[in-house]
């Protein structure tokens, strides 16, 4: 091999390394790096016509479609430059096909177990410091050494579902994978994070759903299926019923309260659906696009309803809130194209990877859904890298097998 394309094929390891295990440890470094080899993977996508295919599968262009709808939205609103150059804070979205076209110099390399081996040290490191910060160090909640508590509990959620995609190893390490929840379950445990404990519900049945029915007989799957249900299920009345779990045994009767029409003595919950509501009148007072992405909580918060009220701050705790603001109904509906883009290009795949890809589209577009209901997802930078790495990975996996029996 030759120094420069073995150059290349060892920053496109590094490039696994960086967007699948130290976004949990060192997620700083791991945005930097990222960043710097999508740039990598534009110029050899410039130089090198044999990986541009990569920038025709759907969770390209669909991701790029989401670009242009906001873009779209930003510019009516717009009072300035700044005010369209802003929304380079979603640039790891836009750059997927870059880090995808790096990929591909992987060529057969890249495959589920590797990809699971990557994520799972992701997990494992976001769990150990979880652990470490609550149980040695004695603080609060654990993460806030690396992290926000919640921001390292959502990467350490998605990196241990995405870990499973090693179930699909027809081999007995696979096993080894099932731990992947099971350290993300520790990561938001440790760090008192209530918003990824209830994303970790459906992630764990759509986890469950997908590779049960790509590996077993359909009575068996149907089988494993419930009893993933029943085991949740029993866990939830554990923690409720006796109070475990503390300020996430309270969830239960926070979210009972709400449902029922009364008033939750929970300060956080409080203030997420103050936001909310605040957010849904910005959004009918300006339903079409929005406000643009320069202080637009600012702008929502004179719409807030009538109670306590807080401060505005850097976003509104939900991506369903933020992108509707935003961008009103172009908002959302750039919103809803970045959640369909892993899915359609999973869909889109054929060959022996298909089922790895769906696995890989199905958690990324429920977990980011399911966890952006509470905090925001998209704009905090190191989990819109990983959501990029994610499309990056589905993009380079269609590249190889197509054709192949799945």
């Amino acid at each position: 091999m030759k120094l420069l394309p073995k150059l290349v094929f060892m920053l496109a390891w590094a490039a696994l390394l960086a967007g699948l295990t130290l976004p949990t440890p060192t997620p700083e470094v791991a945005n930097i790096t990222t960043l710097t080899l999508m740039g990598v993977g534009l110029v050899l996508l410039a130089v090198v016509p044999g990986a541009r295919p990569v920038l025709r599968q759907p969770a390209i262009v669909l991701a790029g479609a989401a670009g242009i709808v906001l873009l779209v939205a930003l510019a009516f609103t717009a009072s300035s430059p700044l005010h369209i150059a802003v929304i380079m804070v979603l640039a790891p979205l836009w750059l997927a096909g870059a880090h995808a076209g790096l990929l591909t110099r992987l060529g057969n390399r890249l495959t589920p177990l590797v990809i699971a081996r990557f994520a799972l040290a992701g997990a494992a490191a976001g769990a150990a410091i979880a652990v470490f910060g609550a149980v040695v160090l004695k603080l609060d909640r654990g993460g806030m050494l690396v992290n926000n508590p919640i921001h390292l509990s959502d990467l350490s959620l998605m990196l241990g579902f995405v870990a499973m995609v090693g179930v699909l190893e027809p081999r007995p390490v696979r096993f080894v994978f099932l731990l992947g929840p099971v350290l993300a379950l520790i990561a938001v445990w440790f760090t008192g994070s209530r918003g990824p404990l209830v994303a970790f519900v459906p992630m764990l049945i759509v986890s469950a759903a997908i590779l049960a029915y790509v590996t077993l007989p359909r009575r068996a799957a149907l089988m494993a299926i419930a009893g993933v249900v029943a085991v949740i299920t029993l866990g939830a009345a554990a923690v409720i019923g006796l109070g475990l779990g503390g300020r996430l045994g309270g969830l239960g009767e926070a979210v009972m309260a709400v449902l029922a029409g009364e008033a939750t003595t929970d300060g956080a919950i409080g203030e997420r659906l103050y936001m909310y509501l605040t957010a849904w009148n910005a959004f009918w007072a300006s339903p079409w696009y929005g406000y643009g992405m320069i202080d637009y909580t600012i702008h929502a918060a004179q719409y807030a309803p009538p109670g306590p009220g807080y401060p505005p701050s850097s976003h509104l705790h939900s991506d369903l809130a933020d992108f509707a603001v935003i961008g009103g109904l172009l908002g959302l509906v750039s919103y809803a194209l970045l959640l369909a883009a892993p899915l359609a290009g999973a869909l889109a795949i054929t060959g022996r990877n298909r089922h790895a890809a769906i696995y890989l589209a199905g958690i990324a577009s429920v977990g980011y859904l399911g966890m952006g209901l509470t905090n925001a997802m998209f704009g905090i930078l190191t989990q819109t890298v990983v959501y990029g790495v994610i499309l990056s990975l589905i993009a380079a996996l269609a590249q190889f097998g197509q054709g192949e029996r799945a």
